[in-house]
């Protein structure tokens, strides 16, 4: 029996993380790296489910800037087109015969009314048009207001845009070993403070998902203005403990990152998800130092360097790569 065996049942065991114990598919990671989750809810209608704030409020910017474009274009060309059935008595001012320049007078006409511009150059005559240029005014004057809280939504969203190291390391630590991942804040300008991380442990015991907090060297930081590497030490009491490669894959260990802390530009609590699967922990390396001087003296951070490391070896030879 070797020493992982041993010591399985090391560590403190969390029963309500919330995401039950029935076993995932082999190598399918329970949080993606964007800190999205990889589960499928079935059994609810689809108009019950989904939310239209939520979709337009987290897509990303190109998809809706493009969503508003096509929109403003598609209400446009229909008004436009009740306008052309009216025929030319239901306008004055515009003045071709040509069907097609016709049409993009009347488009042009719906664009202005849509935005409640008026230009004068073109108006309605009679009831046929009047009341179709009323209903485009009232709907042009809703959609703007639904378009501008969505777009103001979307800037004072509060999100936080935290760096991951692409892997963790199992690195020496003191006269052990820990399991290390290094987080940024990714936003220049903007202050996080209080700062608390926690880790957990995904693993398969008895054909169940069991999850274990993980004991770190520091929780919480006060001011995140530079890097922070996390560390959880590998002692007696990690679950960790006498792990080796091999045990991790056996497990279909995932290591979960739960992350919050205080922004000051939105004076809110934010929140970071990711997580790390057994395949991306390096064993037997330190992270490079991400630190230097410029030509003032000041402190400068090369985060582009935050996943980069380099190979040592580990002081403990129960934790060996085999």
């Amino acid at each position: 029996m070797n020493t992982y065996k041993k010591n399985k049942i090391r560590g403190k065991e969390v029963t309500d993380l919330g995401l039950g114990n029935n076993i995932f598919d082999d190598n399918q990671r329970v949080i993606n790296r964007d800190g999205s989750f990889n589960i499928k809810r079935k059994g609810i209608p689809f108009r019950e489910s989904f939310s239209v704030y939520q979709w337009l409020i987290s897509m990303s910017w190109v998809k809706f800037c493009c969503l508003i474009l096509i929109t403003y274009l598609v209400v446009n060309i229909f008004f436009a087109t009740l306008y052309y059935i009216g025929g030319d008595a239901n306008f004055e001012g515009i003045e071709t015969n040509n069907n097609f320049d016709r049409f993009l007078n009347e488009f042009f006409f719906s664009t202005q009314t849509f935005t409640t511009v008026g230009y004068g150059r073109i108006n309605p005559v009679g009831v046929y048009s009047n009341i179709i240029s009323s209903i485009e005014s009232l709907t042009g004057l809703l959609s703007l207001a639904l378009a501008t809280g969505l777009l103001y939504g979307r800037f004072v969203k509060p999100v936080a845009k935290i760096i991951y190291s692409d892997t963790a390391v199992i690195a020496p630590y003191k006269d052990i070993s820990g399991l290390q991942f290094r987080i940024a804040n990714k936003r220049r300008d903007h202050q996080m403070v209080d700062v608390e991380v926690d880790v957990l442990l995904s693993k398969i015991e008895n054909d169940k998902a069991m999850f274990y907090n993980l004991k770190l060297e520091y929780r919480k930081v006060s001011f995140f203005t530079t890097a922070w590497t996390v560390n959880h030490p590998i002692d007696e009491d990690s679950p960790l403990s006498g792990m080796t490669e091999k045990d991790l894959k056996d497990i279909d260990a995932e290591f979960f990152i739960l992350l919050k802390g205080f922004d000051d530009t939105f004076a809110q609590v934010v929140h970071s998800r990711s997580s790390y699967k057994y395949n991306e922990i390096v064993w037997g390396a330190k992270f490079v130092s991400l630190y230097g001087k410029d030509d003032d003296g000041k402190t400068i951070i090369e985060l582009d360097k935050i996943s980069e490391y380099y190979k040592v070896a580990l002081p403990q030879l129960e934790l060996k790569t085999g």
